[in-house]
């Protein structure tokens, strides 16, 4: 083989790894950040809560839930989204396209409760 073919699939191997990580990351490759200049929120779980408690987002934009406390939690709405099972120190990202008053739980912990408000 020649030194510039295994340059070559050095370089394609590099790439297709970085944009592996980058896909795995929470969200997907969204950051809450990336959400909120998006028009999006985030809602933190911190000590078996949802904080901010409501939020509100315009219709299309996207809500991040992040564990941030030490056991894992999900965020769900029956028939409209669920995030699973969310790892501690994870996120999930959740786009709402229709206008409504979400009230949602955790499954694991049912006193958990939160709302999305989406205008």
């Amino acid at each position: 083989m020649t030194t510039s073919l295994l340059r070559h699939r050095r370089s394609v191997l590099a790439l297709g790894l970085g944009l592996a990580l980058f896909w795995l990351l929470p969200g997907g490759g969204s950051s809450a950040g990336a959400s909120a200049a998006r028009g999006g929120k985030s809602v933190s779980i911190v000590s078996f809560a949802f904080k901010p408690a409501t939020v509100k987002v315009k219709r299309g934009a996207s809500v991040s839930f992040v564990n941030t406390s030490n056991t894992e939690h999900t965020a769900t709405k029956g028939g409209v989204f669920d995030t699973k099972r969310i790892q501690p120190g994870k996120s999930v990202l959740v786009k709402f396209g229709k206008r409504g008053t979400f009230a949602y739980h955790c499954k694991i912990h049912p006193f958990m409760k939160g709302k999305v408000v989406v205008e």
